[in-house]
């Protein structure tokens, strides 16, 4: 079964969707009864058009009588994926990063990224004070989960202004 995923981050959300869906009765996703549309995200801005649709009811509009909208809130996108490539979700939200991961991880067959959504959305937030990347040198910095959109934006700035990451998330 082909699952949808969509991402959302710093590069863009991209939507995924299911090549079918699962159903509470048993049915297939024909017309012939009720189908549950199992749809996951992330709680946070970078998944406003998430949380925008489901708030103002586009997105049970626009499914149909027979579909049943079934939401699951993530923590990060990695989890999200986990969850997609183990059957429990239909479509989700998620960052570029583990949307690219999870599309590698089933060698492009158990996913498919159907749409960009959104653009933008990753800030470093640092105490009162620091005003430059040098002064985050031996600091601790947090990220959602290594390896996912936020975790690479980090790395990379950090990279740009000369500040090195160990694969693990430590300082080099």
């Amino acid at each position: 079964m082909r699952r949808v995923l969509l991402a959302a981050g710093v590069a863009g959300v991209t939507l995924l969707a299911a090549g079918c869906a699962s159903s509470a009765t048993g049915a297939s996703n024909s017309g012939s009864g009720p189908v549950v549309l199992r749809l996951g995200f992330l709680a946070n801005i970078t998944h406003e058009p998430a949380l925008v649709g489901l708030a103002k009811g586009y997105f049970t509009k626009n499914l149909g009588k027979n579909v049943e909208l079934k939401t699951t809130i993530f923590s990060s996108g990695t989890e999200e994926t986990t969850a997609i490539l183990a059957g429990q979700l239909d479509a989700a939200y998620v960052g570029p990063n583990p949307a690219i991961n999870a599309w590698q991880k089933s060698n492009g067959t158990a996913i498919k990224i159907i749409s960009g959504v959104a653009s933008g959305g990753a800030s470093l937030v640092v105490k009162k004070g620091i005003t430059s990347a040098a002064q985050l040198t031996g600091k601790s910095l947090a990220t959602p989960s290594v390896g996912n959109t936020q975790d690479v934006a980090l790395r990379y700035w950090l990279k740009q202004h000369g500040l090195n990451t160990t694969p693990t998330g430590g300082g080099a």
